[in-house]
């Protein structure tokens, strides 16, 4: 295995995942409640980032079979998947995941809040705090911070994207036009309170919530259970939009575009090199 070659195409591998991300931050820079990506893309230098890659790790190990020698006495154990699933972090030298990995991307979304804009509009609500609004889709319960709402047709609270509002006695329905939202999350309709909006919070929601486009989220497992966010108030009439910042986004985009095009110019010089070897050493048979 050319070591060098291998490493390159993971860099450009990781960079183009990388643009794939910034494009759709900048995409929706203006969508209601959107959460930015935030990357992230290392040298494997640290034993612990080996499990970035395990998947693709061990979908080479099946195809190889190989295994990384250990820099201590100890024997180094097999770069299987099984091997990988449980690996500790003495078992795969920095070094050699260096040598040999070359460069892992991922992505985290950044929870941090969006600015807020004023609309005056009454089914126009923001969250101050770090709350979600439950809603409830064909997939099951789904959350989010879009709080641009609406009344459809059945009568029913729901997003702009037809999703139904979730109260703490289920959907919510209102029973004339006039609908206004506490700070409290309070329903009311005809100065009568009809239900409060679920709000809920998450221990950690860079880990307990996946993306599932529309600025919904989902639980990355059905084990967690969501909080209630008793210190999140509902603020009336104003909107939160996305927290993506257009120029670092832009910037980023620019520095890895470089770093894509650098590493294409060395795998170009690296199959080039390893071309004239092999004519050479064709021409000694």
């Amino acid at each position: 295995m050319n070591n060098g070659l291998y490493s390159a195409f993971l860099g450009m591998r990781a960079r183009q995942r990388s643009l794939e991300i910034i494009a759709n931050n900048i995409a929706n820079a203006s969508t209601t409640g959107f959460k930015t990506d935030r990357l992230f893309h290392h040298s494997i230098e640290t034993a612990e980032h080996a499990s970035l890659l395990k998947d693709q790790i061990a979908a080479l190990a099946n195809a190889s079979g190989q295994t990384i020698a250990g820099a201590s006495d100890a024997p180094t154990p097999p770069l299987t998947p099984a091997a990988i699933a449980n690996a500790k972090s003495d078992d795969y030298p920095p070094q050699n995941i260096n040598r040999v990995y070359g460069v892992a991307s991922g992505g985290k979304a950044d929870f941090s809040l969006g600015m807020f804009r004023e609309t005056g509009r009454p089914l126009d609500i923001a969250l101050g705090g770090d709350g979600f609004f439950a809603v409830q889709t064909t997939r099951g319960e789904r959350y989010t911070r879009a709080g641009a709402l609406t009344v459809d047709a059945a009568g029913q609270l729901v997003t702009q994207r037809g999703e139904i509002v979730v109260g703490q006695n289920g959907p919510i329905t209102v029973k004339a036009d006039t609908v206004t939202i506490g700070e409290d999350g309070s329903v009311s309709s005809e100065g009568q309170i009809i239900d409060q909006l679920k709000i809920v919070r998450f221990q950690n929601p860079t880990e307990d919530l996946k993306k599932e486009g529309d600025s919904l989220f989902a639980l990355t497992d059905d084990k967690i259970k969501p909080q209630a966010a008793n210190n999140t108030r509902v603020l009336g009439g104003v909107i939160e939009m996305s927290n993506v910042n257009s120029v670092t986004e832009m910037a980023v985009m620019i520095q890895n575009s470089r770093e894509f095009d650098s590493l294409q110019r060395s795998i170009t010089l690296m199959m080039n090199d390893l071309g004239r070897k092999v004519s050479s050493e064709i021409g000694k048979l």
